[in-house]
């Protein structure tokens, strides 16, 4: 039997190959329907997290040392203060637990990143905030299935599922701001 984590993993492997194909139309529908996460252990939440976290500071940095929209810039060294200071957390938790996190970025977040790299100006800013907008919507998921047992974790969860829902509304608004 599939466990929960690994469906929801290969919906995620499904949807970066449909953005790979056609990443407006696929962004679109990840963003309407995003995959449940429920039941994750202690080791999977903070490699989830960590992944996403890492992925989202790689992004940034690329947009604050690139020429983009001005946007795009606020949003990325906004973005890289929050996971800047979120990194350092999620290490401490998973170094509590004598857990290793992964140094390779889960292959979903790879994908995305690598996604950024050829870009720049106006399209790189454009699909920042969609690669944003799509990272955040998925990460709410992954904190608010953070395992209730451990109590840490779910501090953790609680004190950073509202800044993620803040991000992610200034991603909306920049986002609105860069046009179609």
């Amino acid at each position: 039997m599939m466990r929960r984590t690994s469906l929801a993993l290969w919906t995620a492997l499904a949807l970066s190959a449909a953005v790979l194909s056609h990443p407006a139309r696929a962004l679109a529908q990840a963003a309407s329907t995003p995959a449940p996460m429920q039941g994750l252990d202690a080791s999977r939440f903070l490699s989830l997290a960590h992944s996403s976290n890492a992925m989202q500071t790689r992004a940034s940095e690329l947009v604050a040392s690139r020429d983009t929209r001005p946007e795009a810039r606020s949003l990325a060294n906004t973005m890289l203060e929050f996971r800047r200071a979120l990194g350092p957390r999620l290490e401490g938790v998973a170094r509590e637990r004598s857990l290793t996190l992964p140094t390779a970025l889960e292959l979903e977040h790879q994908t995305l990143f690598e996604n950024l790299e050829p870009l720049d100006a106006l399209e790189l800013s454009r699909r920042y905030a969609e690669v944003e907008l799509q990272a955040l919507e998925q990460e709410l998921l992954i904190y608010r299935a953070a395992p209730t047992a451990e109590v840490k974790i779910q501090v953790l969860a609680n004190e950073t599922a509202p800044k993620l829902q803040e991000l992610l509304e200034e991603v909306k608004r920049a986002r609105q701001s860069l046009g179609p």
